[in-house]
């Protein structure tokens, strides 16, 4: 799997505004689904026949007239049937409609590649909040120190304004952002983690915590995010190529040569650039430092896991081979099993042509290097004879 994390910087804002958030409404949310399930106009003959049963005419038309008011449903003409609204549909794929409410609102944004909604959530100031920034500046002036002064809402929050509802990462609940003040003043910074996980699919989530508007403490957040163009742009196999020739310096035109005759992505590597781990199980843990990846930016250093390993070249395959037979000589051992072991050993390099040596090539290496207890694995037997018996 491959995990990348970085920090996000979230700013916030206070100003006064007007935001329809989420409510639990079930008795519009139940007109909202007479309006789908009817896919036609609705009037009050079909609200009361279907919700309310025998009831005065007017009645029903009220209850129209406030699914308007309250967005869920819409018309052409200034009374009568109406329709299920964008809003509406909204309003049922989530649960809940969307109530406007006036009041100095605390707005978080971030700006970053791989958040496709830049406003991640609104909270609202009490009157007891929004008394205590008016005092903190006030005694800022009587100490003769530079009061926080009035700002001009930020160009990302203006831009928010009558766009579709989103879902706020602290608590799921919709909002929609309908006025925004000309002026507010700036709130406090925070950081939060973004990461990017790709096994199967991609998936990206936000965690941390946002200050609090009251006294309560911050609340976790790990937020599933919806994945941005500029991530489906890519694949896993693409995004694991860029990070290993990142770290490698491989190219990826010959990373993706390597795939295509190992029919896997794999690494090609040097025979002494692995440590001996890696050269037994042809697999290795691969450190990435600080990735920075084309659209999707620059991450914190990662590692993958198991990353399969093949000699870059014959001379590679060669070295690896002759060292995987000296390396599995672990007891006394006689030609014939030496043999087979170097056949199943040489059958691990299926995109290569390295020689298995003989037992008489590793016999004469063991003669060499005498210190080794390996050498004597094979010396020992051959003075006792088995080797000719063999």
């Amino acid at each position: 799997m491959i995990r990348l994390t970085r920090s996000v910087t979230v700013s916030s804002f206070d100003v006064e505004a007007t935001v329809a958030v989420g409510r639990d409404r079930p008795e519009l949310l139940a007109v909202a689904r007479l309006a789908a399930d009817l896919g036609r106009p609705i009037g009050s003959e079909d609200v009361l026949r279907e919700l309310l049963g025998p009831r005065p005419d007017v009645l029903g038309w009220r209850v129209i007239e406030r699914c308007v008011t309250a967005g869920i449903l819409e018309r052409k003409r200034e009374r009568g049937e109406a329709t299920l609204s964008a809003l509406g549909r909204v309003a049922l794929e989530h649960g809940e409609v969307l109530v406007p409410q006036e009041g100095i609102w605390r707005f978080f944004f971030a700006e970053d590649p791989l958040i496709p909604a830049i406003l991640l959530d609104v909270q609202t100031l009490r009157g007891e909040s929004a008394r205590e920034e008016r005092g903190t500046a006030k005694e800022a002036r009587s100490r003769g120190e530079r009061a926080p002064q009035a700002e001009r809402a930020p160009a990302l929050l203006r831009e928010c304004v009558s766009t579709d509802p989103r879902s706020s990462i602290r608590h799921g609940h919709l909002f929609q952002v309908r006025e925004v003040a000309e002026k507010g003043m700036a709130g406090p910074e925070t950081e939060l983690r973004l990461t990017l996980t790709w096994d199967e699919t991609p998936a990206l989530r936000l965690a941390g915590s946002l200050p609090q508007t009251d006294d309560e403490a911050p609340k976790a957040i790990d937020a599933s995010l919806d994945l941005p163009s500029v991530v489906t742009a890519w694949n896993r196999e693409s995004l694991w190529r860029a990070l290993v020739s990142q770290e490698t310096g491989v190219p990826e035109t010959e990373l993706d040569r390597f795939r295509r005759i190992a029919q896997r992505q794999v690494l090609p590597a040097t025979f002494q650039s692995l440590p001996e781990a890696a050269r037994r199980t042809f697999r290795r843990d691969l450190a990435v430092g600080s990735p920075d990846i084309d659209d999707l930016g620059e991450f914190d250093a990662t590692t993958l896991k198991d990353v399969p390993v093949v000699p870059s070249s014959e001379a590679d395959a060669q070295a690896w081979l002759s060292w995987l037979e000296w390396d599995a000589i672990r007891d006394y051992t006689i030609p014939g099993e030496l043999e087979a072991r170097s056949r199943e050993l040489r059958a691990l390099f299926p995109h290569h042509a390295p020689r298995a040596r003989s037992a008489m090539d590793l016999l004469a290496k063991a003669r060499v290097e005498k210190r080794e207890d390996r050498s004597w694995f094979l010396l020992a037997p051959m003075d006792l004879g088995l080797w000719s018996s063999s």
